[in-house]
């Protein structure tokens, strides 16, 4: 379906995009929100006229964070993802994957290290890092080969709290029935991720850091500490 990434980048044109850490976030306004919101109940439709099941149809194609109430005030940050998979059956399941993942993301992570100007690693010891690294991976795989083989003689726990992994963040704040209601997400980067984003409040209204908060949120910057936002015809 790459037409639909095109039609979601159609849609997002204009809606104002900050880069984070490698992650993508647009705020949109509630006319974006809702073409967006329309498209997913197509590819919904689609997927399911296929007999496709998924729990997030629109999963390979946006993070659409709050399509419910509206943020008027937001934060992004890098945030502690922890992972703890306890449940057997859940934890040999997910035991191959896990492995692949960390395989595949250990050599990406290596070649960065090596080809990095910062380090200045010499062809000579780039290969001795990465034989290091293929004899530990070989090490792990055999290890996991043989625990799938008799799973029922090993405990095993999936968890990412000594790793330590932080992700790109966002915390908002929303009004539902009068009250401010503050919450958090972890953004993902393959993907654009959708605030709906409205503050109404007068200008007079808000406080310095407020109204300053506002500004950096909604406006573009230039120089350092000009901001600009064209005003509404």
């Amino acid at each position: 379906m790459q037409n639909i990434h095109k039609e979601l980048a159609d849609i997002l044109r204009g809606s104002k995009k900050i880069d984070y850490k490698g992650i993508v976030l647009y705020l949109v306004e509630k006319e974006v929100l809702d073409k967006a919101l329309i498209l997913e109940m197509r590819v919904v439709a689609e997927n399911e006229d296929r007999g496709i099941k998924k729990r997030n149809h629109f999963y390979d194609y946006a993070k659409i964070i709050n399509p419910q109430y509206p943020a008027y005030k937001y934060t992004l940050l890098m945030k502690h993802k922890k992972k703890e998979i306890f449940d057997p059956l859940k934890v040999k399941k997910t035991l191959p994957a896990e492995f692949e993942i960390w395989k595949n993301k250990s050599r990406v992570d290596l070649e960065k290290e090596i080809k990095s100007q910062e380090t200045a690693i010499t062809e000579e010891y780039g290969k001795v890092l990465r034989d290091r690294l293929e004899k530990e991976i070989e090490i792990a795989e055999k290890k996991i080969k043989e625990v799938l083989s008799d799973f029922d003689s090993y405990d095993v726990v999936i968890s990412t709290f000594e790793a330590y992994t932080y992700y790109p963040a966002l915390y908002y704040v929303m009004e539902i029935d009068g009250k401010n209601v503050a919450k958090d997400t972890h953004l993902r980067q393959d993907v654009p991720n959708l605030l709906w984003f409205q503050d109404n409040r007068p200008f007079s209204e808000l406080r310095s850091n407020d109204r300053m908060s506002r500004i950096i949120q909604t406006f573009d910057r230039y120089c350092g500490s000009i901001y600009i936002k064209k005003k509404k015809s």
